[in-house]
């Protein structure tokens, strides 16, 4: 048996409530898209699967990591500003506790993000008339971060041969 350890959390009540809430959303989206449908979807051609994958790919990403939504994330932190030589700086401190901890904790888990951005984007594809196009907006720019992610690697994988090479050039 291993021995394990970790901060005492109180967030279990709030962790729980909002559990409650996302299966709330869920069976309610299950519900309009029934009767907007007529019934449940029975099959989505492979195409517009991997649409919907790459826009909550694209919304996920958006929320837990670009600077664009950051000032949203950052509503639910304690910030301290420090002055240093090289200028100011604020530091971000994670709430012990309470609804405004549970909702950072979220907003930082690119998985609970995911849940919900599917949900987001598959209700809006089989409600809206215009959620396909809203989907491949968001598909293309998925993409479009997966192209960088992935030369951004190139990248550095070069430039670590590169060094590599360079120190056993220098060791010779």
């Amino acid at each position: 048996m291993s021995n394990t350890s970790r901060r005492k959390e109180d967030q279990n009540t709030w962790n729980f409530i909002f559990s409650i809430v996302f299966s709330i959303v869920f069976i309610v989206a299950l519900y309009v898209i029934m009767q907007t449908r007529g019934g449940f979807p029975h099959s989505v051609p492979l195409f517009d699967f991997f649409l919907m994958a790459g826009a909550a790919f694209r919304i996920t990403r958006l929320v837990v990591y670009d600077k664009i939504t950051r000032f949203f994330r950052e509503w639910f932190v304690a910030k301290a500003t420090h002055i240093r030589p090289d200028g100011e700086w604020i530091e971000l401190i994670a709430l012990e506790n309470g609804v405004r901890r549970t909702i950072h904790d979220l907003l930082g888990c690119p998985w609970c993000i995911g849940f919900w951005s599917s949900i987001i984007v598959v209700f809006i594809y089989f409600v809206f008339d215009w959620g396909w196009l809203a989907i491949l907006f968001l598909a293309v720019a998925g993409m479009g971060s997966v192209f960088q992610i992935v030369s951004n690697l190139i990248g550095w994988i070069a430039e670590k041969s590169k060094l590599e090479t360079q120190r056993i050039e220098s060791q010779s």
